[in-house]
């Protein structure tokens, strides 16, 4: 399965057999894991094989069973952490989509912090997470805006930025709202939000998904 395949089939699972990530698998992840906190000043943290994982938990949208693992979004606290968490954790999303495993972002809000998860001084857990496992569900595909809603073009854009925009489009938002668009001026690229329910990680999914289509990296955005 290549990369933009997993974009397009990855849909959001609610129910899962409660199988440990395990193996080669369990390898992979972690290391993923470590890559992501490197790259984004994160703390990322992978609780495995805990029954009633999501138990601490007040979920907002949705029922979740046989959820045993997921990752807790931690990072370095700073105006930006909501985008880092999406953009990394779609990256992790996308490769255990490669790997055979199905995953969900799901709204947790805790009144205190799990005694599993690590917050140190200067941290923040953001109220996500990434639910990830094994599930014979695959989901299904959700109400989606259309390009010219989600971007802002002047003058003509280029092929590149018309395919990062059809992979962007696909990216999963909290409760669908697709509150992001993409701009392109002629020479540079940039993206807003609207204000939203944790609008900064849907604007770092929908710009990994777009980087991924476009083949490009960081050094283009403004």
């Amino acid at each position: 399965m290549t990369i933009e395949e997993a974009i397009r089939t990855r849909h959001t699972v609610r129910s899962y057999n409660g199988t440990p990530v395990q193996g080669e698998q369990l390898q992979q992840l972690e290391k993923m894991i470590r890559e992501a906190d490197a790259e984004g000043s994160l703390h990322f943290q992978l609780i495995n094989g805990k029954q009633d994982a999501l138990a601490p938990y007040s979920i907002r949208y949705g029922r979740w069973t046989g959820v045993t693992n997921y990752i807790a979004l931690v990072g370095k606290d700073s105006d930006d952490l909501e985008q880092r968490c999406g953009y990394y954790g779609a990256r992790i999303m996308l490769w255990a989509q490669m790997a055979g495993l199905k995953t969900g972002f799901v709204e947790t809000k805790c009144a205190v912090v799990p005694e599993e998860i690590d917050v140190k001084e200067g941290e923040r857990l953001i109220p996500l997470t990434l639910c990830i496992g094994e599930s014979e569900q695959c989901g299904g595909p959700h109400r989606l805006k259309s390009i010219e809603q989600l971007s802002d073009v002047k003058g003509e854009a280029p092929a590149w930025f018309a395919k990062g925009m059809e992979m962007a489009q696909l990216a999963p938002t909290a409760g669908n709202q697709q509150l992001f668009c993409i701009h392109w001026d002629g020479s540079q690229l940039s993206m807003t939000t609207e204000k939203g329910l944790l609008e900064g990680v849907d604007m770092g999914i929908a710009r990994y998904l777009f980087e991924t289509g476009a083949g490009i990296d960081h050094s283009m955005w403004h």
